[in-house]
């Protein structure tokens, strides 16, 4: 998903590091609105959340299977089997990736040695990004952000199932490979490589799966480096649903300095980067965007896609999305930060989107980078400090909830 130039390219892995150098550089090849302009949300976004669990690692997407069992993606703390860059710009590769299920007061790690990189503090990671769990099998979407021309990358043994969706009993993973993203994208390109090239860290072969949702029988699954939204079938065959178009944004020097630009340049092509795919009660699929470089507030738009028809705008003027979810007929948009990544300050966003368009801010104080949104059992859950691990100086990865009835 697509903040700064190093391995987490176009992931949430690098969201914070907006303005940082790149950490695998020589090891890894690594707007404006579309509709009228739309006005600031209403509501206070002053919500006290209770904590469900805490010492979370790196929390990302969040599952709510049908007995209530809330199941939360850890990316983990990387590891010491390949690492990359050097100094406070490397990064570790290993299996401490995992899936942590939370019933009531019971906490358990059921899912784990899935592969993760992150720096040697163990923030910012890369690795299990979603999971949808199907009685005793658990389906995971892995990230990659660091695939060469060719699909491949240079993460090490421990990260070879990065960039696929896998299937794995619980326990100590043992990942079948479901799908490769990395070589359909290798096969097919779907965007034909559009954004602002390579240099500003978008090669025109690029993949980096980050969510996916049940649909069909299959899956429909967003390549947030690919920009497009792809459906598995029950077969596992793979398909195009939509491509994401670019958006073109005017540039001033001191941004162009910012995001690694000539100064001289005055327009960018901004990637959609798909952060997040929901279903919607209408049986259509909605897309959010987290946007690329250089992630200018209120250019982040939510499409609507029902396979066989034309994708359609549904709505604009958002800020870096990072999760969408249903609460009946009303659209829950998170926002990883409400004033865009390039900001110093972290500070998320949850918005409700009624049908009519209107639009509540529902919370916004103590969210900080916010990754992964659910809805069920009456609440609504988010993880929060998503970009932070379960130990060290803090802050640690954490699920939150507040109650259901604030979307509605």
């Amino acid at each position: 998903m697509v903040p700064t130039h190093h391995f987490a390219s176009r992931t949430l892995a690098r969201l914070r590091r907006a303005l940082s150098v790149s950490i695998l550089a020589g090891a890894v090849a690594c707007v404006l609105a579309a509709s009228a302009a739309v006005g600031a949300p209403s509501g206070s976004g002053h919500t006290v959340f209770k904590v469900v669990a805490s010492n979370l690692s790196n929390p990302r997407k969040l599952f709510v299977a049908a007995d209530g069992s809330v199941y939360v993606t850890e990316a983990g703390t990387g590891g010491r089997d390949t690492c990359l860059g050097k100094g406070a710009n490397e990064v570790c590769v290993g299996l401490t990736g995992s899936i942590t299920r939370i019933a009531g007061s019971a906490r358990k790690r059921v899912l784990t040695g899935l592969w993760s990189g992150a720096d040697l503090k163990g923030e910012q990671a890369q690795g299990p990004a979603d999971v949808v769990v199907r009685g005793g099998t658990y389906y995971v979407l892995l990230q990659d952000g660091s695939i060469n021309a060719k699909g491949f990358n240079t993460l090490g043994p421990d990260a070879a199932t990065a960039g696929d969706l896998v299937s794995t009993p619980a326990g100590r993973a043992r990942p079948a490979v479901v799908v490769n993203f990395a070589a359909f994208e290798v096969a097919n390109d779907p965007d034909h490589g559009a954004g602002p090239g390579a240099k500003l860290g978008d090669p025109p072969i690029d993949s980096d799966p980050y969510a996916f949702t049940p649909f069909r029988g299959g899956f429909a699954v967003v390549d947030a480096a690919g920009n497009d939204l792809l459906w598995i079938d029950p077969k596992g065959a793979v398909s195009v649903l939509a491509v994401f178009p670019t958006q073109t944004e005017k540039l001033t020097p001191s941004i162009a300095r910012k995001i690694g630009a000539s100064p001289t340049t005055t327009s960018i092509d901004v990637q959609a980067v798909p952060s997040s795919v929901a279903v919607g009660p209408d049986g259509a699929l909605y897309v959010g965007e987290l946007t690329g470089l250089p992630f200018t507030p209120r250019t982040a738009r939510i499409w609507r896609i029902v396979p066989g028809h034309k994708m359609s705008l549904y709505a604009s003027g958002f800020t870096n999305i990072s999760d969408l979810a249903f609460d009946g007929k009303n659209l829950l948009v998170l926002e990883i930060d409400a004033q865009g990544l390039l900001h110093p300050k972290a500070s998320g966003a949850l918005i409700r989107l009624a049908p009519n368009g209107k639009r509540t801010l529902l919370a916004s104080t103590g969210l900080v980078d916010p990754t992964g949104l659910a809805v069920g059992n009456g609440s609504i859950y988010i993880s929060n400090d998503g970009l932070f691990p379960s130990s060290g100086p803090g802050p640690h990865g954490e699920l939150v909830s507040l109650p259901a009835s604030l979307g509605s």
